[in-house]
């Protein structure tokens, strides 16, 4: 391509598609290989280059954990230039891939809560809880009985008692 020759945009998206696609090849090596000046490629790349697959904004894409899970377990055995490849191909980035295993590997490694297991605040709550119940059945009872027992008297009322006899 001559010096100051213009370009259409699809021959820049082109070019910065190629780019991305562009295996073991550095981006000097690309540029040589295809007689482009690095700079350029560099600018078209800002310009076209698909951002908002790219986790460097602020509105990060989201990925499901089974994606994660993919991700990692697929890098994990890649060479250096491989993995390169494969971070372009996905929109990602090697700090994310790093993020992400030490997170799986975390949280491998806590404690395992096992919820069936009877512990002595369980026995301990479920004696104060029976306790309880029996204390509030007695006073249902007792409440019961004192209210019977007033009735009673409106019906029935007691004589009075004398003092004599």
């Amino acid at each position: 391509m001559s010096r100051g020759q213009r370009v259409s945009a699809e021959f820049k998206e082109a070019v910065v598609k190629k780019l991305l696609s562009r295996g073991n090849l550095t981006v000097e090596q690309f540029c040589e290989k295809n007689n482009l000046a690095y700079s350029t490629v560099n600018r078209w790349n800002a310009e076209y280059a698909n951002v908002e697959n790219m986790n460097h904004k602020k509105n990060k894409i989201k990925f499901s954990a089974e994606q994660i899970l993919k991700f990692v377990s697929e890098t994990h055995s890649l060479t250096a230039e491989d993995l390169g490849l494969y971070l372009r191909k996905n929109g990602l980035h090697t700090n994310q891939l790093i993020e992400w295993r030490n997170d799986i590997l975390s949280s491998m490694n806590q404690p395992k809560v096992k919820p069936n297991k009877k512990d002595e605040r369980d026995l301990k709550i479920k004696e104060l809880e029976r306790n309880l119940k029996r204390k509030d059945s007695a006073l249902a009872e007792a409440s019961a009985l004192l209210i019977l027992q007033k009735k009673i008297q409106l019906l029935w009322p007691m004589p009075p008692e004398d003092e004599d006899t």
